[in-house]
């Protein structure tokens, strides 16, 4: 796979109100995301609900977005499971039907007490992946595994020849300066949104997030702006970003489907035990972007 740089969006799973997955709108997003210049599309990650997703319908989404994008996109596809066997029977998937790379994750159930536990539990699922690289999803905030990263980069650098890097989810910029460190070949994306231009002065090259889907030219601007030298207006659009997150954070998780309708394209609801917004909450959330000037930078 070749090296990213820009912004991969976290891709939705479009649902109807009763939670059936739309297939059907998959390839307007991929349009949506050419059209805002991604540098690839993160498939069946936390933003396209994976845990609330049935085997079948994990496969079925990456299937649809490998098609839609037509060799236009990357796709990333995440077979994270605590079932090494699932991800297995993911990772055989997505290589069948031409993804360009897939993910793991440290399983968030019985998790891995060292580095070498987890090494051994992706190193299982390897092989089955086709040769495709393989990146790991490090999100200790979501599985509760918090091991040093530098350390298993390491032990897959000199043992596994497709691992590819890390999506790496986390606060702590310093291990992840430490992890850009371990190895050229590998890669480390940021995965914290609003931490974008941290990671940037740290060595990421790209970033997989969430809200890259709705506010995506205020987070190109950050990167520019910083590729120019011009930090201080990489600043002023970082605190930009803070300003929508912020905006959006107290309607919960629901929130990063939502926007999505001032945007032009109504991806649904999310999944329950999420909370679904009220038509009377959406317009409000409306309301709070227009009146802190930030709707001119939805979609």
């Amino acid at each position: 796979m070749r090296r990213l740089s820009g912004l991969v969006s976290a891709a939705y799973t479009p649902m109807d109100r009763d939670g059936a997955i739309r297939l059907g709108m998959v390839g307007e997003l991929v349009e949506y995301a050419q059209a805002h210049q991604n540098a690839a599309l993160f498939v069946n990650g936390s933003t396209g609900e994976f845990p609330s997703l049935t085997l079948s319908e994990r496969k079925e989404l990456a299937l649809e977005y490998v098609r839609c994008a037509a060799g236009r996109l990357p796709i990333i596809v995440n077979i994270g499971s605590c079932c090494a066997a699932d991800s297995c029977e993911l990772g055989k998937h997505a290589a069948a039907i031409g993804a360009d790379a897939v993910c793991v994750m440290a399983p968030f159930y019985f998790r891995p007490e060292t580095v070498r536990d987890l090494a051994e539990f992706v190193k299982g699922i390897v092989p089955c992946c086709g040769g495709l690289p393989v990146f790991i999803y490090h999100a200790p905030g979501i599985t509760g595994v918090r091991l040093p990263m530098p350390e298993f980069l390491s032990i897959m650098r000199d043992e596994v020849p497709t691992f590819a890097g890390m999506k790496f989810t986390n606060e702590n910029l310093c291990e992840f300066m430490e992890c850009v460190r371990v190895s050229e070949r590998m890669q480390m994306l940021s995965g914290r949104d609003e931490m974008l231009l941290g990671a940037l002065a740290m060595g990421a090259q790209a970033a997989v997030g969430t809200t890259f889907n709705y506010i995506p030219r205020i987070y190109q601007s950050v990167m520019s702006c910083f590729a120019s030298g011009d930090l201080a207006g990489a600043q002023r659009w970082m605190s930009r970003a803070h300003e929508v997150v912020r905006v959006c954070r107290p309607y919960g998780l629901a929130g990063i489907k939502v926007i999505m309708r001032f945007a032009g394209l109504d991806v649904g609801p999310m999944r329950r035990p999420v909370n679904q917004l009220s038509e009377e909450q959406i317009v409000q959330l409306g309301h709070e972007l227009e009146s802190h000037g930030l709707m001119e930078y939805v979609g």
